[in-house]
């Protein structure tokens, strides 16, 4: 039975984000179970150090350093209580703007097999998805989980969206690719994956309905190329899914990886 790869999560901490990202406790626990490795990737930048290095600058270079470094500490002391729960840990800093882009280029540089972001708004009931969680959506090149609680003690069901016939979903690969996440996924928390044979495989509400209906703790959905308006169409529906469910949702894409961005400097620790 085809499954995803589930070696390598990367977790993305967003600069604004204080402490441990609300995604960590979902990232070490889906690792643990499937015996992945984890990065906490973040992203630090300085306009006017970014200037001043570029002008060749030996004080903007070294204060970049002292930047990045600083980030890198701060990781390395929110990793190290999810490394005294067994989990194989490590950080990195990539130096860039917008955030989206840092966090995607270390996703292909590290080759990351999953994506985990956190999107719930702190003491709050609300799911605020910011311009950082709609790049991601539409631009990743691996799955992108996304949790919108810091809680987490595996998923009980999981609702697969997939299209309506069998014919069609052997046809699609992007089916085919929504299906082995879900038993990746379902596999590593011991769960139930229940399909979602929507008549309009790409209807948004009828996902959201069925999740509803169904108790669904996690939702997977599909995010094709944005190519035409009917793949357009779909890459909306994995948005407006991911933006009006409570439970989480993980966005499969079907989109080949692309060259690291240049300019965007990283530093593991």
């Amino acid at each position: 039975m085809l499954r995803m790869k589930l070696q390598r999560i990367m977790v993305a901490t967003k600069p604004w984000e204080r402490g441990l990202p609300i995604a960590a406790n979902h990232a070490r626990q889906l690792a643990q179970a499937a015996d992945a490795e984890i990065v906490i990737v973040g992203s630090v930048f300085d306009s006017a150090v970014s200037a001043g290095r570029d002008r060749g600058d030996p004080n903007a270079h070294r204060t970049q350093d002292r930047t990045v470094a600083a980030a890198r500490a701060a990781l390395e002391r929110l990793a190290a209580s999810m490394r005294d729960c067994g989990a194989r840990v490590t950080t990195q800093i990539v130096w860039g703007i917008p955030p989206y882009e840092a966090i995607l280029a270390a996703v292909e540089e590290w080759r990351a097999d999953l994506l985990v972001v956190g999107t719930h708004e702190r003491g709050t009931l609300h799911t605020r998805l910011t311009d950082t969680d709609w790049h991601l959506i539409r631009l990743a090149c691996c799955p992108l989980l996304l949790v919108k609680g810091a809680a987490f003690s595996g998923y009980r069901t999981i609702l697969a969206a997939v299209a309506p016939t069998r014919a069609h979903r052997e046809a699609n690969g992007l089916d085919q690719a929504v299906l082995a996440a879900s038993r990746s996924i379902a596999a590593a928390c011991g769960s139930t994956v229940r399909e979602l044979e929507s008549v309009k495989g790409s209807d948004a509400q009828a996902i959201i309905d069925a999740a509803a209906h169904r108790c669904a703790d996690l939702v997977v959905v599909g995010a094709a190329p944005r190519r035409g308006l009917a793949e357009d169409f779909v890459g909306n529906t994995a948005e407006l899914v991911a933006g009006e469910l409570p439970c989480d949702v993980l966005i499969v894409p079907t989109r080949v990886r692309r060259p690291v961005a240049s300019g965007l400097r990283s530093q593991v620790g």
